[in-house]
C-alpha cells in the first residue's frame, strides 16, 4: 500500500511541476505583452504604465466619438440643404419650357414639301407658345399663340392644337419614365 501512496505522490508531484511549467510561461508572455503596451509611441524613451496607455487610448477613442458625431451632423445638414436645393431646383423647372412639339404641314395646295410648320414651347403646366409658320408662293407669315393650361389663349388652328396636343403627350410619357425610373431606383 505504501508504494501506490509513494507512486501517488510521484504522479501529484510531476502533474505540480507541469502546471507550474505552464504557468510560468504564460506569465512571461503576459510580461511580455505588459512590456509591450508599457512601451508607448515609437521611439519614446519614456515607457507609459498600462493604466496610462489604457487612458490615453480612452480620451483618443472619445475624441473620435466627438468627431464622428461632429462629420454626422455634417452629412446630415449637407443631406438636407441637398433635398431642398433639389426642391428649389424641381419648382424651378416646372416654369422650363421642356415639352416642345413640331407639327410640320403643307398650307395650301399648290406647296408641297410641308414647308409650314407649328411648334409648341411648353412647361410642365401646358403653359407656354405656339408658333406658326405659313409659306405661301409669296412669302412667310409667322404666328404666336399662347397657351395656357393647355388650351389656347387664342382660338388654335389644328396644327397648332396638334403640336400642343403633342408636347402634352410628351410630358405624360416623360413623367410615366421618370415614375418608372424613381421606382426602379426604390426597389
Amino acid at each position: 500500500m505504501s508504494t501506490y501512496v509513494a507512486v501517488f505522490a510521484l504522479l501529484m508531484a510531476y502533474v505540480a511541476l507541469v502546471s507550474s511549467y505552464i504557468a510560468l510561461r504564460t506569465l512571461a508572455k503576459l510580461r511580455r505583452a505588459t512590456a509591450v503596451l508599457a512601451r508607448g509611441p515609437r521611439g519614446s524613451a519614456d515607457r507609459e504604465s498600462l493604466v496610462e496607455v489604457t487612458t490615453r487610448h480612452a480620451q483618443l477613442s472619445a475624441t473620435v466619438a466627438d468627431e464622428l458625431k461632429a462629420l454626422r451632423a455634417y452629412v446630415e445638414r449637407t443631406r438636407e440643404e441637398s433635398v431642398a436645393a433639389d426642391r428649389e431646383r424641381d419648382d424651378e423647372t416646372v416654369t422650363a419650357l421642356r415639352n416642345v412639339a413640331l407639327v410640320r404641314y403643307d398650307a395650301f395646295a399648290e406647296m408641297s414639301g410641308r414647308t409650314s410648320f407649328s411648334l409648341a414651347l411648353l412647361d410642365e403646366r401646358g403653359d407656354g407658345v405656339t408658333i406658326s409658320a405659313i409659306s405661301g408662293q409669296t412669302g412667310t407669315r409667322v404666328y404666336a399663340k399662347g397657351v395656357s393650361g393647355g388650351k389656347g389663349e387664342h382660338e388654335l388652328s389644328p396644327e397648332e392644337a396638334q403640336s400642343v396636343s403633342a408636347a402634352l403627350d410628351k410630358q405624360r410619357e416623360s413623367g410615366k419614365l421618370r415614375s418608372a425610373l424613381l421606382a426602379r431606383r426604390a426597389g
